[in-house]
């Protein structure tokens, strides 16, 4: 629970690192990765200012919603959009 998990983000994301994390060990993952992949599409497809509303820049845009503030090289990424949320403590669906 308290674990630092540094030195295996590296060797996962590092120089010759594969790019892939496997998550075990965490009740109820499966169905909760689910239900976030089925609102995936909904999600993306919501109106701008709905979207806007799901930002979090407080958290520099590491929780909520992020599309275009990810830079790739110098210039902001407008090809992809994010949405980043906790697995074990948010519920998919809902504002907790």
């Amino acid at each position: 629970a308290n674990a630092d998990l540094s030195l295996e983000l590296l060797r996962a994301w590092g120089e010759n690192g594969l790019g892939i994390i496997a998550v075990r060990g965490i009740p109820g993952w499966v169905d909760t990765y689910t239900d976030v992949l089925r609102q995936a599409h909904p999600l993306a497809h919501l109106s701008e200012g709905s979207l806007k509303a799901l930002e979090d820049e407080e958290s520099m845009y590491n929780a909520g919603w992020s599309h275009g503030k990810e830079k790739l090289g110098d210039k902001p990424d407008f090809a992809k959009g994010s949405f980043y949320f906790n697995p074990v403590s948010d519920a998919p669906g809902t504002e907790e």
